[in-house]
């Protein structure tokens, strides 16, 4: 796939701006460590201490993330229902889904890698169900296979932006290190895995290093990146389902320990424990951000109501909401109001962090008002899908967020499962029950035809 220059030129010159602004401000950098666990995205601030569920939607089986450095997104893949890649900002606001239907949605398991090139905007990732690497731009337009045919199974893969490289662990029949350009050109092998039953990949650039694992004997293995000088690097290593390269550290997600370990990147020390204890860890990277990536506002209210009563000729309403997910930071509430024919809002009321979830406002009977809430802390407000109510002193409406409506899907088809099951278990009881009916009768019948015969012959 051809790239227009004149594109490429204007993405080489924004990392490269990047890079500089990046460089100029290192003192100030956020060590960030991110990692899923199928069910989760987390990432842990090494500098402040920091562990962080990210509040998202919509994730079933996540294995692999990687990062965009240009726009600070975090990517992931979800290999559930098809296989699908999402996107969203560390603070998990801007949540997309990029491509889907990576394979047949009937495939039960299937290793869906990442790594996203940051210069030519696009993502590459293994396609095991169909033994393809393929690759798509961030955008999600575009979608091409980039190598296929001669595959066993790839299911990790690892891309060299700066020198134009693709690079796959191929854990097939026969495994396998391969390498081509970002086009597909130039296709061949650099390491023959033939006696070892590997499970990950690692590219590191600065040192111009692979490294993968070998389950059967338990090691660490590194090579250069053109496949030669091969040679074990660590042994006795546990069940790793990631690995990353940061300075003079390999860092990795330890299976059965269920923890994220590192050693030196010379090998020679033992393992030291980053974080304990999580679940189901897969794959994990390391990335540097400035502090603003990582100062969040806390996500928007929900379950904002509105209740009026009338005491002495007076209008009373009473607003009630519960908090979401804070960010582990103090947060306060805004009530903003706004008049029916004007789109400005202005605070009436600001509850503090340790106040109550509720407040009450006198209002004039028989008027029309607009209310919302905005969930704040020291990083900003809520910016999106912050709730709403419209109403009058003789009726309320409530405007719910999206994500709310989006919350009600799930526990309707949870009650439509749950009632499905019982009406099914039913009509099985019914079934053996006028089975069995039917033998007795048949058995009746038989024993007063037999008696009827046995009578007559007498």
């Amino acid at each position: 796939m051809a790239i227009p220059s004149d594109r490429l030129t204007f993405w080489i010159v924004v990392s490269c701006l990047l890079v500089c602004l990046r460089c100029s401000m290192t003192g100030n950098e956020e060590r960030v460590m991110v990692f899923a666990n199928r069910t989760h995205i987390h990432w842990v601030n090494q500098n402040q201490k920091e562990h962080h569920i990210m509040p998202l939607a919509n994730i079933t089986e996540a294995k692999y993330v990687d990062f965009d450095p240009v726009e600070n997104m975090i990517y992931w893949s979800d290999v559930h229902h098809g296989g699908s890649i999402s996107k969203a900002s560390l603070c998990a606001q801007g949540q997309e889904t990029v491509v889907s239907d990576i394979f047949l949605k009937h495939v039960k398991a299937a290793f869906v890698s990442i790594a996203v090139d940051s210069i030519r905007r696009t993502i590459y990732w293994t396609n095991s169900a169909s033994d393809l690497i393929e690759m798509v731009n961030l955008d999600g337009s575009n979608r091409t296979v980039v190598a296929e045919h001669d595959m066993g199974s790839p299911i990790d893969v690892e891309v060299d932006s700066s020198a134009g490289f693709v690079y796959w662990l191929d854990a097939g029949i026969k495994p396998k290190i391969e390498s081509c350009s970002l086009t597909g050109m130039g296709r061949r092998v650099l390491v023959d895995l033939s006696d070892q039953y590997p499970s990950i990949l690692e590219l590191d650039v600065n040192t111009q290093a692979l490294y993968w694992n070998d389950k059967n004997s338990k090691q660490l293995f590194t090579a250069r990146m053109d496949g030669s000088h091969v040679r074990v690097l660590k042994s006795g290593i546990p069940h790793i389902t990631g690995i990353f390269i940061e300075g003079n550290y390999i860092y990795w997600t330890d299976w059965w320990n269920k923890d994220i370990e590192r050693i030196p990147i010379t090998g020679d020390d033992a393992p030291t424990v980053i974080l304990s204890p999580v679940k189901d860890m897969e794959d994990l990277i390391s990335i540097k951000v400035i502090p603003d990536i990582v100062h969040c506002p806390p996500r928007p209210a929900y379950k904002f109501k509105a209740h009026n009563t009338i005491v002495n000729r007076t209008v009373e309403t009473t607003f009630t909401w519960k908090a979401a997910y804070g960010w582990k930071i103090p947060q306060y509430f805004e009530l903003d109001q706004r008049d029916s024919d004007s789109q400005i809002w202005v605070e009436v009321y600001k509850i503090a962090a340790d106040g109550e979830r509720s407040v009450t406002l006198e209002l004039e009977h028989s008027q029309e008002y607009h209310f919302r809430i905005r969930a704040c802390n020291v990083y900003g407000c809520s910016r999106k899908n912050t709730p709403e109510v419209k109403l009058t002193t003789e009726s309320i409406t409530e405007i719910l967020s999206p994500e709310e409506h989006f919350d009600a899907v799930p526990i309707l088809m949870k009650a439509g499962i749950i009632l499905g099951g019982v009406l099914v278990f039913i009509g099985v009881i019914l079934c053996v029950w006028g089975y069995w009916r039917s033998r007795k009768r048949k058995q009746k019948r038989y024993r007063a035809v037999r008696y009827s015969v046995s009578s007559y012959v007498t």
